[in-house]
Order: C-alpha cells, then sequence, then structure tokens
C-alpha cells in the first residue's frame, strides 16, 4: 500500500505549538519509483532505486529525482543513512533575465531534471573513484561501512534551499510556473526514504552547494523537533555581512568563481525567504546556543569560492590583510569565533591551508578528521532522529 505522509504544518497544528520559522511545506506523496538497477564491484553488489517526485519542477525542465543504494550484499537492511547532497554552485536570474552564475556554468547547467545515470555518473561514480580504482572519499568509507546512501538531485540552482517562492525572473521558455523547491524536494527525498527503508542514524553530507543544503535541511528539521544525527558541509556555508562583502570585492575577477549580478539582491531574493533577517545562518545559531546537531565546517584556504590563493591569482582583500588573515580565512572567522567561544561545542571548524575545494569528494586527510568527527558524535550514543509521523 503506498505510504502517505503528513505536511509540516498538519502536524504542528495537531502538536498544538507554532514554528520559531515557517515550516517547510511539503510532500513525499507523489514520488514514484523509475527504474531499479545493481552495480557490481570486488564481488560485491549494491541496489540502486531511483525515484522521481513529479510534485516538484525543475527551474526549467523536468523533476526532482533522487536514488538510494542499499547497504552492499544487503538490501532492506536497517541500517544508518548518508543523505548526499552534491555541489553546483548557485546562479539566478538578475531583472534583466540574464542568468549568474559561476564562471564555467550557464542557465543551463543546473536547472534540469537529473537523470539516473548523471547522479551515477557525476556524483557517485565520480567521487568514489578514480581511473577505475576506488578512491578513498568520506563518501566511499560511508558505502564500505555499509551505509544506506541518499543522493538528491539539484535543478533549481538554489543551493537547496528554496521553499516553494516563485522563482524570480525566470523566462520560463518551457511555459509553466515555476518555484524555487530545492529543500522541499530534497527534504521530501529524505522523509521518503527514512519512512520506507529501515534507518537507524541520519547524517547530511554537503559539498560546495550542498553543504548550504545541508545546513539548511538540518535547520528545517529543527523546527519540527527532527534533530539530524550530525551534518558533514564541505566548502561552503552562508556566512552574512562577509559573505556578501567578499562577493562585492572579487566578482568578476580571475581567480574568483563569480561572473556577476549582486548577491545581496537578485541572488538572495531567489530563495524568496528571509535566511539572513531570521538568523538563519551557522554562526548565528551556534552564538544563540544551537548544540543538537553535530555540524562539521570544512575550508580550505586555496578555494575560490572564498576568494582562495589558488594558483596565486587573488590576493587578500583589504579586510582580510588588515586582520592578518587570509581571504577565506576571513570570511569564516565569525564561524571559527562561535563555535570556539561556545563551551563544549559539538561543532567542528576545520580550515586547512593547504586545501581547496570540496577535499572530502577526493583521497585526502580530511576524511580522516571526518571519521574522528563522527566516532566522537557516535560515541556520545545519539538518539536515532524521530521523522514527522506518516499519515494513513
Amino acid at each position: 500500500m503506498k505510504r502517505l505522509f503528513a505536511t509540516p504544518l498538519m502536524v504542528a497544528a495537531l502538536m498544538g505549538g507554532s514554528p520559531l520559522h515557517a515550516q517547510v511545506d511539503r510532500t513525499p506523496n507523489q514520488i514514484e519509483l523509475v527504474e531499479t538497477r545493481t552495480a557490481n564491484l570486488n564481488g560485491n553488489s549494491w541496489e540502486l532505486n531511483f525515484y522521481r517526485n513529479e510534485a516538484y519542477t525543475c527551474g526549467l525542465s523536468g523533476n526532482y529525482t533522487f536514488f538510494v543504494m542499499e547497504p552492499a550484499n544487503n538490501p532492506g537492511a536497517e541500517s544508518p543513512l548518508w543523505a548526499y547532497l552534491h555541489g553546483g554552485g548557485y546562479g539566478w536570474f538578475d531583472e534583466d533575465q540574464v542568468y549568474q552564475t559561476v564562471k564555467n556554468l550557464t542557465q543551463n547547467t543546473w536547472n534540469h531534471e537529473e537523470s539516473f545515470d548523471d547522479l551515477i555518473n557525476k556524483h557517485l561514480v565520480a567521487n568514489t573513484m578514480s581511473n577505475d580504482e576506488v578512491m578513498d572519499s568520506t563518501l566511499t568509507r560511508r558505502i564500505q561501512e555499509g551505509y544506506r546512501v541518499l543522493l538528491v538531485s539539484l535543478c533549481d540552482h538554489d543551493n537547496y534551499a528554496g521553499r516553494g517562492a516563485p522563482y524570480p525572473n525566470n523566462p520560463n521558455p518551457n511555459g509553466g510556473e515555476r518555484q524555487v523547491n530545492g529543500l522541499q524536494a530534497t527534504m521530501a527525498a529524505m522523509d521518503y526514504t527514512v519512512a520506507n527503508y529501515p534507518t537507524t542514524h541520519v547524517f547530511a553530507h554537503g559539498t560546495s552547494a550542498g553543504s548550504l543544503g545541508a545546513f539548511a535541511m538540518s535547520q528545517a528539521y529543527v523546527e519540527e523537533g527532527t534533530y539530524l544525527t550530525a551534518i558533514v558541509a564541505d566548502s561552503w556555508a552562508f556566512t552574512p555581512p562577509r559573505i556578501f562583502d567578499m562577493f562585492d570585492a572579487l566578482v568578476g575577477q580571475p581567480g574568483y568563481v563569480f561572473n556577476g549580478g549582486d548577491l545581496r539582491t537578485d541572488g538572495m531574493d531567489k530563495l524568496g525567504y528571509d535566511y539572513l533577517g531570521l538568523g538563519i545562518y551557522p554562526e548565528a545559531v551556534i552564538e544563540g546556543g544551537f548544540v543538537e546537531v553535530p555540524s562539521m565546517f570544512i575550508i580550505g584556504e586555496k578555494d575560490p569560492g572564498c576568494g582562495g590563493y589558488r594558483n596565486g591569482i587573488l590576493q587578500a582583500i583589504p579586510q582580510a590583510a588588515a586582520a592578518g588573515l587570509s581571504n577565506c580565512g576571513w570570511q569564516y572567522d565569525d564561524l571559527r569565533d562561535a563555535i570556539a567561544n561556545q563551551p563544549d561545542s559539538p561543532h567542528v571548524f576545520d580550515l586547512s591551508p593547504t586545501a581547496d575545494h570540496v577535499e572530502t569528494n577526493r583521497q585526502n586527510p580530511v576524511n580522516n578528521r571526518v571519521d574522528n568527527f563522527i566516532s566522537g558524535v557516535l560515541a556520545t550514543d545519539p538518539p536515532h532522529p524521530v521523522f514527522l509521523p506518516a499519515g494513513c
């Protein structure tokens, strides 16, 4: 029998409570299984189930998709869940309908449906294999440890943060009303997976754009009284006002990731939700005493996404130079302070002077530090997350 789900707003009403912030209204009820495949490697087999959620359209064409990868040789086993949110930068249409985004991308890069092959080849294989050999990445280690993997798509180019607002300035060449649905679709995929696969602990791992999504999702679940076991956010975090200051100082320069546009206005308007004004960003919640979801933030000082010094192209902006910090060190220094000043903080700020962008997707010493973080979390014997109850 197909399972139906209560929406967050329904649950809030039933509980007689009012959320601190607006909860994410979403539905898994239009999720359908599209295809099942089996992957084989070194004597092991993994079942992969590919789903499409017809409730949520992508920015330009298609729908949100995801797949669930079962533990090796043991589909249906009770296991921890590792939700992986892949990267892809960020983009928005400005008031002239010009698409502003990372330099090597266009409006067509992350605004269309991701196929089963896309998710497997671009995000599973690319982040676990190198030269036809198993690569020792963070994702590889979780698969080897028997985790179930949820791998979701990015197709509104919204850092997985959209809550259903209209997609501003979108020319809609394929017709139909477009919304920004990244957070809704990601949480619907998580809800569906936990309800339909036996699950113990639940982790979220995001890289680049996905790191912003992992944090946004964890906070959205907090509003419902659901606490993920932990998150790993590799290579991007929303750190106002410095993230805007860095953008303004470097946009369009060689070595920086963004070509143009205005991140403070058009860029934030795309999400249709006041994350800044509501204080839904890492240092704000941590300074407010947030400890319920241990969070590891990984930053490399070479990362061009925060003005890093990869290849010596970008120099420190005046504010960073005055503080005696690299651009990346300066952009994230308030987050570092928030964690350092929180007594017995469960959070980790991992800034490496030799690291670049999304090091957890490569064979790199940071993967050992991620392992240590996870081991520390599990050593506290955290309860299994309790998700919203399913309807009948």
